[in-house]
């Protein structure tokens, strides 16, 4: 006869306890799965949990064939695993005693029961993780409301992520790649944005973030209010933040010492992206390409590095890269051809002849 009390001792009772709670992962139900079929004998005690845990505690004195085949039924369909055989039980109507009297099994009946009530109050006390929100842009921008009034417009090929209880207790996203924000004031929950291990904390503010996995390092530009910009505390050590006003901006290298560097702001086209603008005030024609490949996602070169001394004034709105160049080229009488790898060629004309 199978030693019932053995099989109670070396139960995975974590395992079970999660699978009565509906708590059990798919892997978890394979192993308990696994635990269950690989003696017959084993069976009676998911019966006697099972009926133990929908009871409230009440722990059955015997259990009937019935009993066994509705809780393996019941356990099979909550693990989606495969039909096995059902081991043999006595005959139909025999009740056989699961323990006598003075057998140690109640006391482990005891720990199965108190481990479940231990389990359901930590799904009380730790609340399973809440579903998250993606915004996710394609070729295109993309502007998005957040639950708390902010704004914030996401670059193309970028991607913010916030749980659906944003707004709760607290403010977090989670940003890949380029994202401009407008913060709406809360004095009480601090806005923090998650990029490439930094982290910026703001109560209510407008700045931008670039944090391309491809590039080797985030920044931070602030147009308005307090920024205060950091390393993730894994990675630098120390939870020291710069604070960057308007006008600075802030840069972290992945390359060590992983730390905040404040900066002045010296390009004027960081959100040219955001704003659907390009502004140039007697900058290099090397900056002016340069910031003209960025935002228009195309590569600009110099046919010339020569080229890089003229300098360009002029604003362009909503004004496609055909369109630009043109004015440029025109203005330093330079003309602008295809390459025979597609990119964009700034060249001086070829002299005329006498």
């Amino acid at each position: 006869m199978p030693d019932l009390y053995s099989d109670a001792e070396e139960a995975p009772w974590e395992l079970l306890a999660k699978h009565l709670a509906g708590e059990a992962s798919a892997s978890e139900q394979r192993e308990l799965h696994a635990w269950l079929t690989a003696a017959p004998a084993r069976l009676p005690l998911l019966t006697d949990a099972t009926r133990a845990w929908e009871r409230g505690g009440l722990v059955p004195d015997a259990f009937a064939e019935a009993d066994v085949e509705q809780a393996w039924q019941r356990f099979k369909v909550a693990a989606d695993l495969a039909p096995v055989a059902k081991p043999t039980i006595r005959p139909e109507g025999q009740v056989v005693p699961l323990w006598p009297a003075a057998h140690p099994w109640r006391r482990v009946a005891a720990v199965l029961m108190l481990l479940v009530g231990a389990w359901a109050m930590l799904r009380l006390v730790l609340p399973s993780a809440p579903e998250m929100v993606t915004v996710a842009a394609g070729d295109q921008r993309r502007q998005a409301a957040l639950p708390d009034g902010s704004q914030v417009w996401v670059n193309r090929h970028s991607t913010l992520r916030y749980a659906t209880n944003f707004n709760e207790d607290s403010r977090v996203v989670e940003l890949q790649g380029e994202a401009f924000f407008e913060v709406k004031k809360d004095h009480g929950r601090p806005f923090t944005v998650l990029a490439n291990d930094t982290r910026t904390r703001v109560l209510g503010t407008s700045f931008n973030v670039r944090a391309y996995s491809a590039e080797d390092s985030v920044e931070v530009s602030v147009v308005t209010g307090r920024v205060a910009f950091s390393p993730v505390p894994h990675l630098s050590g120390t939870t020291d933040s710069v604070l960057l006003t308007p006008g600075l901006r802030g840069v972290i290298r992945r390359a060590a010492p992983v730390a905040a560097v404040q900066k002045p702001i010296v390009d004027p086209n960081f959100r040219a992206w955001q704003r659907d603008e390009l502004v140039f005030d007697n900058q290099s024609l090397a900056q002016v390409v340069e910031t003209m490949s960025r935002y228009y996602d195309t590569t600009v070169v110099l046919a010339d590095p020569a080229l890089a001394r003229y300098r360009f004034t002029g604003t362009f709105v909503r004004t496609d890269l055909r369109q630009a160049l043109r004015v440029v080229s025109l203005s330093a009488n330079l003309s602008v051809i295809n390459s025979t790898d597609g990119s964009i060629l700034l060249i001086e004309p070829v002299p005329s002849t006498p």
